[in-house]
This record gives structure tokens, sequence and C-alpha cells, in this order.
């Protein structure tokens, strides 16, 4: 590995000028030039997470996040496919995905989806390196135990890793067709000793990112989903659980496995939507619980939300991150009483709000329901279903569902009117 640069950013002068024309993306960090929340406002028409209203891709109210120019530091690193190969072989460098059930065994808890490129488009990333064109550098985050997790660049990595080991991810050979044609046909054995030794001593250029703290921890989140590279950009929660990973992740990941859960929520889109929502749920119970004043006053929540949802979420992963400060056995019976009760009443359409999967109609509903079974007063069903029918046909309620959700006042709103709800239908 031979270093080229060290440095605090913005300063991505000192690169080369390839380099530096990618570094200008991470600058925007600091100059909190976030682009504007864009809600989805797909309809959901299949029992599936990859339509949900009102999921947010990133901060609303991005002036809210400041960053210091030392939040991250990076240092450019120059490494040769050999070394990047054997690094990624060995766990030095890792592509954490999110579900160790859909990974290699290698792969910790993180935010990188699986393989993705086409055949053609492998043999093209190949065929440019053994023909000494230049290929795009990589980035990756420093982790604390000194492994180095990628943040942009997996494909590249899997497609050398398979292509020097002579098998395709499907355990097919990797044999190069659609190429020039002194190429075609070769596999990495089939190379003569020439061709194989410019492959391993080809050098790729690499960005390693170093965060500082906790304020680099969110500056890492901003920057990873406007660094992806020919791929369908990731979303805020696939992020997320790459800068946060631990054991309050994997808790969640095992209560988005419960069947009244499932039932409820529909198949899993894969985009860890279905996950998001059991974190707003439980960030939420969490500002309801620790509010210094009850719903009924104008000062409820003042203290223990502050906008966006993104902070919100990021900030409640940080503090619980391994799981301290939680009593996770209440939560969790908490929250599978509001979906057993839900499924019960009305099976898959229980956390439907007028014929649709809304993000903010779920995480008041599950927050209240868990927030009334903490405090020992759970609503009976026939109180439960008095309550759901209310909020559905009200509209004062409806309204806080749509716009800008994660404002504090729709969040106060919702939150209230739907604690009130089930207090009043058990009230008769």
């Amino acid at each position: 590995m031979a270093p080229f640069a060290n440095s605090t950013l913005p300063s991505y002068f000192r690169l080369s000028a390839s380099l530096g024309r990618r570094l200008k993306l991470l600058a925007s960090v600091w100059a909190n030039e976030a682009p504007a929340l864009q809600e989805e406002t797909t309809p959901v028409q299949t029992a599936s997470t990859d339509q949900i209203l009102g999921m947010e891709s990133e901060d609303d109210l991005p002036d809210e996040d400041q960053f210091e120019t030392d939040a991250l530091k990076y240092v450019g690193a120059d490494f040769d496919i050999d070394g990047l190969v054997r690094r990624l072989d060995e766990g030095d460098i890792v592509i954490p995905r999110f579900d160790p059930d859909e990974s290699s065994g290698t792969s910790l808890d993180g935010f990188q989806r699986g393989p993705v490129w086409s055949i053609p488009r492998k043999e093209k990333f190949i065929e440019s390196i053994l023909l000494g064109w230049p290929v795009p550098s990589i980035f990756m985050v420093k982790d604390e135990d000194e492994r180095y997790l990628v943040l942009d660049g997996q494909q590249r990595l899997l497609t050398l890793s398979e292509f020097k080991s002579g098998k395709r991810a499907n355990g097919r050979d990797f044999v190069l067709k659609d190429v020039v044609d002194q190429f075609e046909g070769v596999s990495y054995d089939s190379l003569s000793n020439e061709d194989k030794r410019r492959f391993r001593n080809t050098f790729i250029q690499a960005v390693i990112i170093e965060p500082n703290g906790e304020q680099g921890k969110r500056a890492v989140y901003r920057l990873f989903g406007r660094l992806n590279s020919g791929g369908v950009a990731l979303n805020a929660q696939e992020v997320r659980v790459a800068i946060f990973r631990g054991k309050l992740v994997d808790w969640i990941r095992e209560l988005n496995r419960k069947s009244e859960w499932r039932n409820l929520i529909g198949n899993s889109g894969g985009r860890l939507k279905d996950h998001e929502l059991i974190l707003r749920s439980l960030a939420l119970l969490e500002a309801v619980e620790t509010s210094i004043e009850p719903p009924s006053s104008v000062d409820f929540l003042t203290n223990s939300y502050k906008p966006s949802m993104s902070n919100l979420l990021n900030g409640y992963l940080s503090k619980h991150r391994h799981l301290q400060g939680l009593d996770i056995g209440k939560l969790e019976t908490a929250f599978e009483a509001a979906t057993a009760a839900l499924s019960s009443l009305y099976g898959s359409d229980g956390l439907r709000n007028r014929g649709a999967i809304n993000a903010a109609y779920v995480d008041s509903i599950l927050a209240s329901l868990m927030h009334h079974d903490l405090g020992s007063s759970f609503p009976s069903q026939a109180d439960i279903k008095r309550g759901i029918d209310h909020l559905r046909s009200s509209e004062e309620f409806q309204e806080t569902l749509i716009g800008s959700t994660s404002h504090r006042a729709n969040v106060k709103q919702r939150l209230r009117l739907a604690i009130e709800a089930f207090d009043r239908a058990a009230d008769g």
C-alpha cells in the first residue's frame, strides 16, 4: 500500500485531479448542501415494503447538522490488486451486508447489498485492467478494530476476487467472453505469466476515511449515499445500519422476523424499510416515555424530540448501539402485544391506513400501543378497534400523515391523537 496524501477534508486539491473531483463530493458535507427531502408517494399496490408512504431518504432540515472540518480525516493510498484480494479474503477488508444470512460468512452487518453487476460488466472491468486502462478509485472507512469497511467499490472488489479465484459467485468458471480477441476465452489461470503479473500488480487508488467521534459517524452517514457509483442509490436505513451496527441493529432484525409483524407489513423488499419502521416506532416510543410533559400539554415532546426524523433515528442507534439503557425484554413484549392485537383484529390490514402502509401511521400506532403496554394499561381488543377506527376516520389525524411528517408539530400531534384515541376508547 503506497500512501499519497494525508489531510483533513476538504483539502482534496492535494490529490490527483481525478480523485480531487470525487472528493468534492465530500466537501459538500461540510457546506451542508444536502438535497431537499424527497418523500416517497408511490401508492401501495402489493403487500411489500418496497412501497411505503412517507419514508425519508435524508434530513428534511439539513441546516441543523453542522460539521467541523476535522469530523472526517482521510488518507490516500495505492493498493495493488493482489493485496486488495488477499485483504478481502482474509477479512481485513470487509464488505458489510446487513443480514448475515445473505452474506459469505465473513461480512459484518452493514450497508452493502449483494452483488448486482451483470456478467458483461464484470468482464469489461477485468478487460480494462488487463489492457492497462485506468479504473475508478475505491472508498473505505477505517473501523474501530482496524479493519476497512468498503464505502464505495463493492462490485469492483468482488469482481477482482472472483476472477482471481477462477469462480463466479454462482460457482461457475470465470472465463472472459465478451472482450477483445486477445483475452476471449481466458481465465485467470490461463493468462500468460506476464498478464498475471500485470493483473496482480496493477494499483488501484483508495481513499481511507477515518471518522472522528460521533460527529464523524454522522458525516459518513451523509457521505455514503453520495458516493455510490454505477448503481441504485442506497436509502437512509441501508447507510444507518453500517454506521451504527451492533446489538441493537441485530435485535431489530430479530423483531423484523416475527410472524405477526411480517403478516402486518408484508413481504420484505430487501431495502430495510421494514427495519426502519420498527426503529422509528422504538425511537418515538422513547420520546414519549421521556417527555417531561404529558400528551395533553402544549409542551409534549419539547424536550425529547428534535427534528428531523433522521436525527432521532441516528441518535437512538448511537445511544443504544449495544443495547445499553434498554429493557429489551419489556420492549419486545410490548412490540409483540401490539402486533398480535393488530394482526388478530385486522389481519394483514392491521397497519394499513386507507389501503396503504404509511410510515407516520405505523410509527404512531405502534409507539402508542407500546406506550400503553409499558404503562400496564394495554387496551382490550375492542378498545383498540374503536381507537383505530376513530383515527382512520379522523381528518385531524390524517393531516399529520402527509407532508413533512418529521416536523415537531406533526409528530407531536399524531402521537397525541393516537395515545388519546386509545385512552378515550378505554374510557368508553
